[in-house]
């Protein structure tokens, strides 16, 4: 299933995704890093916070604001955009579908592909 960023759809994030590693060598569609899917989720709701908006149900993570205001689309599955546009996006650098992201993700490269990498291998929950 393929959904896609904007108003009134949730978005089911990251998989397939071609995109471009630190080393600004281009990721092969489907190519993962090498982090382990503990510390890939241990980035997102640890270090980066994103479970503060974001719930991801595969892996039994709820969104921790209360508010539906602030409450972001759950994540889980896959998209097709590319790795760059995706950052630039979560790093507040450009809109997507017409949309921008709340909060600038400060984390580097690794991680961010990290986490587009654990989040693409759940399966998406309905």
């Amino acid at each position: 299933m393929k959904r896609f960023l904007s108003s009134g759809l949730v978005w089911v994030v990251f998989a397939t995704i071609v995109g471009v590693a630190s080393s600004g060598a281009p990721l092969a569609a489907g190519e993962e890093t090498k982090v382990e899917p503990a510390k890939a989720k241990a980035l997102f709701v640890d270090t980066h916070k994103c479970n503060m908006c974001h719930g991801v149900p595969a892996a039994e993570i709820e969104a921790k604001t209360k508010s539906e205001k602030m409450k972001g689309p759950e994540l889980g599955g896959k998209i097709e955009v590319e790795f760059a546009k995706i950052a630039a996006y979560l790093r507040k650098e450009a809109d997507l579908d017409g949309e921008s992201h709340s909060k600038g993700f400060k984390g580097t490269d690794e991680e961010l592909q990290a986490i587009i990498d654990w989040l693409g291998s759940l399966e998406a929950q309905e």
